[in-house]
């Protein structure tokens, strides 16, 4: 069967729970360490929905400024991606409403729950490409194999362009995000450095030396 490559990788771990024999039960989640930030998110949108770098940027700015302003006034914010609510507490153990004042309360953090259409878009694309299961690797003996390291860092730098992230050469390594960004940071060093850690908006990016040399 040849390998799968599509789909969303997900890993298995032991669960605190045993079948009826004893064995303990497996359980499965999304392949850790994998992030994609927001700048990330609206470089692929400006390629495939003509939304200009930038422009979400602020939209989204607008939108978190005027949505946590409704929240703090106790309401609800209703959204395509779902309904954000605030979530208080009181701050010390009370039994008789009399006894309760303005300052009891605190808040806790913002509660969410998603939308059914947003849930249905990323259930049709879940079906379309399926799920993919990896074998979580020991991230000691993979980057101890310079040439399988070289290998996913050129794989990395073709994806992203001239440069490469960290989430994309953990994609592509199989490493940890600690393992991951220790490695490109030691190819960032030396007489000879491959690499050059730098600053893009929001993100740290590692570029080839001498690429924009041509």
């Amino acid at each position: 069967m040849p390998r799968k490559t599509n789909g969303m990788p997900f890993e298995v771990h032991r669960s605190p729970k045993a079948d009826e024999d004893g064995r303990v039960l497996l359980y499965a989640a999304p392949q850790s360490n994998r992030t994609k930030d927001f700048d990330e998110i609206e470089g692929w949108m400006s390629i495939s929905n003509s939304v200009r770098k930038g422009d979400l940027q602020r939209a989204f700015a607008a939108f978190l400024d005027e949505c946590s302003l409704w929240l703090s006034r106790g309401y609800r914010v209703q959204t395509p991606l779902g309904v954000f609510s605030p979530k208080i507490g009181l701050k010390r153990k009370v039994t008789n409403p009399r006894e309760v004042r303005h300052d009891d309360a605190e808040f806790k953090g913002i509660d969410f729950r998603p939308s059914a259409g947003f849930t249905k878009a990323v259930r049709l694309k879940v079906e379309s490409e399926g799920f993919r299961y990896v074998h979580k690797a020991d991230s000691t003996v993979l980057s101890a194999n310079e040439e399988y390291m070289m290998e996913a860092l050129r794989k990395s730098i073709r994806a992203e362009g001239n440069y490469t992230t960290v989430s994309s050469f953990m994609f592509h390594s199989g490493l940890s995000k600690y393992a991951a960004t220790k490695m490109l940071r030691h190819w960032c060093y030396g007489d000879e450095p491959l690499l050059r850690e730098r600053r893009l908006g929001h993100s740290i990016i590692y570029e080839v030396i001498g690429q924009d040399k041509g």
